[in-house]
C-alpha cells in the first residue's frame, strides 16, 4: 500500500509540473465586487480562467485573445469562504512534444504546441463580496520560480 501511495503521489508530481509550464506570466489579478479579471502583462493567447470554492463551486471562462472575466454571481449560488483562481495563457513559442504514443491514429500528427503560461492565487468573499487582497505576488508554477 505504501508503494502504491508513493507511486501515485510521484505520478501526480510529474503530471503537475507538465501541466503547468508556467514562465513569466504577468497578469495582474483585479477584483470588484463578485468579479475576477486580469490585467495580461504581456502578449498572450488563448486564455482560460477558471475559480472553484466553497460548496462544490466551479466556473470558468476562456478567451483567444483578451483576458476573459468572471461574475460570481452569473454562475450561481456562491458562498462566503476561499476561493482559487488559476488563468493559463500560451505564448506564441513551440515546445516540441516529447513522447511519441501510438495512438491508433494517422501519421501527421503535430510534433510541438506552443508553450504554456499560468498564474494561480486565492481570494476571500465575505458578505457576498470579495474582499480586496493583499499586495503579495501570485504563485508560479514552474521549475525557475523564486
Amino acid at each position: 500500500m505504501r508503494s502504491a501511495t508513493l507511486g501515485l503521489a510521484a505520478c501526480l508530481a510529474v503530471g503537475m509540473s507538465c501541466a503547468c509550464l508556467a514562465q513569466d506570466q504577468t497578469a495582474t489579478a483585479r477584483f470588484a465586487d463578485t468579479q475576477i479579471g486580469f490585467d495580461p502583462g504581456g502578449n498572450y493567447g488563448n486564455y482560460t480562467l477558471n475559480v472553484t470554492g466553497p460548496n462544490g463551486f466551479h466556473a470558468r471562462a476562456s478567451s483567444k485573445t483578451g483576458t476573459p472575466s468572471i461574475d460570481l454571481r452569473r454562475f450561481g449560488a456562491y458562498d462566503d469562504g476561499l476561493y482559487n483562481y488559476q488563468l493559463s495563457a500560451s505564448t506564441d513559442a513551440k515546445v516540441p512534444l516529447r513522447g511519441a504514443l501510438d495512438n491508433g491514429r494517422p501519421p501527421g500528427q503535430p510534433d510541438a504546441r506552443l508553450k504554456t503560461v499560468s498564474v494561480s492565487g486565492t481570494f476571500h468573499v465575505k458578505g457576498g463580496m470579495i474582499v480586496k487582497p493583499s499586495t503579495a505576488k501570485p504563485t508560479r508554477h514552474d521549475k525557475d520560480a523564486q
